[in-house]
């Protein structure tokens, strides 16, 4: 009786699960979700909003906006935000939400395979900057030995604005995308380590989300907790950074201020300039930023020596919204004279692209060559 009662109170949760979330309709992948009870639903992708379609059995379908590839979308039901249970759910735009993952051509580099898998691992530490206890997720290699006496190299791996740590595991497909290259050769072995970038702190009485403050929580809190407790870097030649867009500007400022600190770093769909501080995305209100980080590129025009990093690379889709920003960021790296790898991949500013970076990058850190 009170089952019955919930389900009259709640049917958007209670939605009937007989059809398949995802079908091929004429060529064309499409979505559909039973819910009799709702009268609107609508689904949120990029900056366009679909209506589906309810036929009388109380089906909701549309064509997807996407036809291939990993792809986040938020679905509305009745004008309220909504997880539809019959697909995955990630964590994006500040909060979790649902995404498809459509065959992509002539891509599997990202896809589980019969090779010797690593682990992931959560960890959990008090963290001075934000005085509460933080979790990070560890990627290690198949093989690998907490009791062994060599440190293996690390790399520190950050997600975007509005996401977590748990974005390049779920959908960054880090597991995934190390064990094939690991077992192909194409790849060293080394640990990963995922942080929340999106940093919350309390300041001036409030509770703030500030991502400037991921600097002293990584330099700080972070790497002497990992570096401590497990084998892993402890020197600068086995530590590299990198991140996606918002994480691209933290590896930005945090490896330009701390060349001693990392000897690879990898900027994926992002920033070299601060555009973010003072932003309307930024979550603290303040002035712009004032690029004090790149007075590092502006001192290599001087030297001799413009390999700073064993590894400096940069890459985006040829479609990111946020290209032009790459694209100015170029000049500021030609002038500088640092040798760097960059690649344009076909793609927007989402995981497809990302997980490209960082099959790319992965082949060139902490090669003996």
């Amino acid at each position: 009786m009170l089952r019955e009662q919930f389900l009259s109170i709640d049917p958007v949760f209670t939605a009937e699960n007989e059809v398949e979330p995802v079908v091929k309709v004429d060529g064309k992948w499409h979505f559909q979700w039973k819910i009799p009870e709702a009268s609107k639903v609508e689904l949120h992708f990029a900056d366009t909003v679909t209506e589906l379609k309810k036929s009388d059995d109380g089906i909701f379908e549309c064509e997807l906006p996407f036809q291939s590839g990993m792809n986040y979308m938020l679905l509305w039901v009745d004008g309220t935000h909504v997880l539809c249970p019959t697909l995955p759910i990630g964590y994006g735009y500040s909060r979790p939400c649902n995404y498809v993952e459509l065959p992509a051509e002539e891509q599997d580099f990202y896809l589980r395979k019969n090779v010797p898998h690593g682990k992931v691992i959560m960890d959990t530490f008090f963290s001075e900057v934000t005085g509460e206890w933080e979790r990070c997720l560890i990627y290690t290699p198949a093989g690998w030995d907490m009791k062994s006496d060599e440190r293996i190299p690390v790399l520190y791996l950050q997600h975007g604005h509005g996401e977590n740590e748990v974005g390049w595991v779920s959908t960054g497909k880090v597991p995934e995308i190390l064990d094939n290259l690991i077992a192909e050769s194409e790849s060293e072995k080394f640990a990963v380590v995922m942080n929340c970038g999106m940093v919350q702190v309390h300041e001036n009485g409030k509770r703030v989300v500030n991502f400037r403050r991921f600097e002293d929580y990584l330099l700080k809190d972070v790497i002497p907790f990992i570096e401590e407790r497990y084998p892993f870097g402890g020197s600068r030649e086995k530590r590299a950074m990198a991140g996606l867009s918002m994480g691209s500007l933290q590896t930005s400022m945090i490896g330009f201020g701390h060349p001693e600190m990392f000897s690879s770093l990898g900027i994926f769909s992002g920033f070299l300039h601060d555009w973010i501080t003072g932003s309307e995305i930024d979550m603290v209100e303040r002035g712009s930023g004032d690029d004090e980080h790149l007075e590092f590129l502006a001192e290599l025009e001087n030297k001799a020596d413009k390999v700073p990093f064993d590894v400096f690379f940069r890459a985006i889709g040829d479609t990111d919204p946020f290209l032009e920003y790459f694209l100015e960021d170029d000049k500021t790296v030609e002038k500088s004279g640092i040798c760097q790898v960059r690649k344009l991949y076909k793609g927007t500013h989402d995981w497809n692209v990302w997980r490209m970076c960082l099959r790319d990058l992965a082949k060139l850190l902490f090669r003996k060559n």
